[in-house]
């Protein structure tokens, strides 16, 4: 019985255009990426180079991280749309979906659809916290949680920033009363 080969999804097609836009943005030739990715170690031919612009074959995932490697971009650049808005985009498995959620999704930062298996926890938490501890290396967690502003920071670290010096003398008048009582 004959395969019949698999058909390149939305998200391979958008990765053909952006190998081809940042290829050309950055003045290179099929030829001079071929050649660099002969250099890395990942020889590819410039037909080949040819047929994935075009969309007439698939990247597969090592071809993936070394045209990343050899562009100066990151994966994440090739699999998306240049622009992290609320214009929509296809992301294969997901639909049409905002590039600034598919980017969010591809930097680790929220879940790009509810995961299967997930169920809201007791406290009614959206999922954030359980997509960064299964999508992010552990130390790189929490870099994309906004960092505490100063005064946020000052609270935490003194509990009683908050008080007038006035109000802080009361309660100190107000324990002290309620100890000599007992």
């Amino acid at each position: 019985m004959a395969t019949r080969p698999v058909e390149i999804g939305p998200t391979g097609l958008q990765t053909a255009k952006n190998i081809e836009r940042l290829r050309t943005e950055l003045g290179m030739s099929q030829r001079r990426l071929a050649e660099i990715l002969t250099d890395l170690g990942r020889p590819t031919p410039t037909t080949a180079l040819s047929k994935i612009e075009r969309g007439e074959r698939r990247v597969d995932v090592d071809d993936l991280a070394a045209i990343a490697v050899a562009l100066g971009v990151s994966p994440a650049t090739l699999l998306l749309p240049p622009v992290a808005d609320a214009s929509r985009t296809n992301v294969t498995g997901a639909g049409p979906v905002t590039t600034e959620a598919a980017w969010d999704w591809a930097d680790g930062i929220s879940p790009l659809l509810p995961f299967p298996v997930d169920e809201p926890n007791q406290a009614g938490e959206d999922g954030l916290l359980t997509h960064a501890l299964r999508a992010r290396p552990e130390g790189r967690r929490t870099r994309h949680l906004p960092l505490p502003s100063a005064a946020e920071q000052a609270a935490e670290a003194n509990p009683f920033s908050q008080f007038t010096q006035a109000e802080l003398v009361q309660l100190l008048d107000n324990l002290k009363a309620a100890i000599t009582r007992d």
